[in-house]
């Protein structure tokens, strides 16, 4: 007797998964993918970083209570501002 019956029972239309031949999206594809939360688009990049250093920024979102994009987000946007004020003004 087998172990598993894989049939499929006369009462069901179709089986219950269909394959996908819609193809797989990776590489430069998911790269183009945006998220909309708001009114803001948020579009994914990569990065690296020491691994202490990521753990750490990751330890402190976790208890900042926000997700690790939006504390990258605060963290770029300190950058750029203190890059801005470092600039002579013409």
């Amino acid at each position: 007797m087998p172990r598993h019956n894989f049939e499929t029972p006369d009462d069901v239309p179709e089986p219950p998964l269909t394959p996908n031949t819609g193809g797989v999206n990776v590489g430069a594809a998911l790269g183009r993918r945006k998220v909309r939360q708001g009114e803001i688009d948020w579009k994914s990049f990569s990065s690296y970083l020491p691994e202490d250093l990521q753990r750490r920024f990751r330890a402190e979102c976790m208890m900042a209570g926000i997700e690790v994009r939006q504390g990258l987000e605060q963290a770029v946007r300190a950058w750029l501002e203190s890059r801005q004020g470092s600039k002579p003004t013409d």
